[in-house]
């Protein structure tokens, strides 16, 4: 019988605690830290509670887990001689996925523990460690799984309207976005995640047209191909419920997950930001 093999994310996976248990995902927390006070991701602070201090005005920064923590919770998971893989934020957001390797390498001797930088960001990332977590209940091994992730990063698409450039320009995550700094107020930045890195879409003028310029693009994009999606929204309800009455209607969307944009990708993009994380079946 081949060992079990668990499934850890960052806490940038964004998923609610709901889905983390029903899945058996294990995750180590980023933290968030607002004026003095130090949060753990998904943890000590939720969506709400943290987008209510950024519309105060407070400033808000993060970092990742130190190396440490990612080999206690592989130790913890592997001691019963499971092999474990971790799936983080993309390399290019964040020193995550680094923190993780070294902790790998750390425990290299004692358990098989394989860190997969998802080149993703928020759900694209707990949509992979989903896929993960079902094809290992339907009997498929360690390098199996991995393999079908691989292909996923691939095909994992982000589309994302913001309210403001200025926290990814703060936060120093604008990457070739840049060339949309400095907009009219009224014109919304549409924006990508292209291999790992955040990328001008278009400029779209208010944030109704954004919302129909999104499912646009995914028309566009796959037709009318199957897809699994997530539609995000950071302290924006309406706006998520907008976009996904507008995905029902005019997707092939095999399963629609709703969720939020959890601190720590939120203290870049800021409140408002919503957007769809989907891949083609």
């Amino acid at each position: 019988m081949m060992p079990p093999v668990k499934i850890v994310t960052d806490s940038t996976a964004d998923l609610p605690e709901e889905l983390y248990q029903r899945f058996g995902i294990s995750r180590v927390p980023l933290k968030v830290l607002i004026e003095s006070q130090i949060y753990r991701d998904g943890i000590d602070i939720t969506p709400d509670e943290f987008y209510t201090q950024l519309r105060q005005g407070k400033l808000a920064s993060t970092s990742q887990p130190a190396p440490g923590e990612f080999a206690s919770m592989f130790e913890e998971l592997t001691k019963d001689g499971s092999s474990a893989l971790c799936l983080t934020l993309s390399s290019q957001f964040s020193g995550t996925c680094q923190s993780a390797r070294l902790a790998a390498n750390m425990i290299k001797e004692k358990a098989r523990v394989d860190v997969i930088d998802t080149r993703s960001a928020t759900w694209g990332v707990g949509l992979m460690a989903i896929a993960a977590c079902r094809a290992l209940s339907q009997g498929k091994n360690h390098d199996e799984v991995k393999e079908l992730v691989d292909s996923l990063i691939l095909k994992m698409r982000i589309s994302f309207l913001v309210d403001s450039l200025d926290y990814l320009e703060r936060g120093g995550r604008i990457g070739k976005a840049q060339a949309f700094l400095g907009s009219l107020l009224s014109v919304k930045p549409l924006l990508s995640v292209k291999d790992g890195i955040v990328c001008p879409t278009q400029k779209v003028r208010g944030k109704n047209k954004g919302l129909e310029r999104l499912v646009e693009i995914v028309e566009q994009e796959v037709g009318e191909a199957p897809i699994i999606c997530a539609i995000l929204a950071g302290a924006d309800p309406e706006a998520r419920d907008i976009l996904h009455q507008k995905a029902k209607e005019r997707l092939n969307c095999q399963e629609i997950w709703l969720g939020d944009v959890g601190p720590v990708i939120g203290s870049h993009v800021g409140p408002g930001a919503c957007g769809i994380i989907y891949y083609s079946l």
